[in-house]
């Protein structure tokens, strides 16, 4: 690879480093806005046999406490791990992360 490609393509991932705790906060809220109605079929599941007053105060605390814990608390392990990567690969595996979520939303039909 020629040195001003490579140079081109390091310089082009220090773009991308100030904005690692973004980038994983976006696809942590996407595989959540993905896999949400998977998540919570399964709780529907898991409680259909309890009183409406529990299941509703069970979906009422998954959504407002559970989808934000899981956001505060997968947004540092997902930014740790896009921290790891040089700034030759940090867009190549964004870029490919979140095609690979835009693949799921549509095969989901939530495009």
């Amino acid at each position: 690879m020629p040195d001003f490609l490579y140079q081109l393509l390091l310089d082009w991932g220090s773009v991308f480093r100030p904005y690692v705790r973004d980038i994983a906060l976006a696809m942590v809220a996407t595989c959540l806005v993905v896999f949400g109605d998977d998540i919570n079929r399964f709780v529907r599941r898991q409680i259909a046999t309890l009183h409406f007053i529990w299941r509703t105060g069970i979906f009422v605390l998954l959504c407002a406490f559970g989808y934000g814990a899981l956001t505060i608390f997968l947004t540092p392990v997902v930014a740790g791990q896009l921290g790891k990567l040089s700034n030759l690969w940090l867009p190549w595996v964004s870029l490919g992360i979140f095609t690979v979520l835009g693949i799921l939303a549509q095969r989901k039909r939530q495009v």
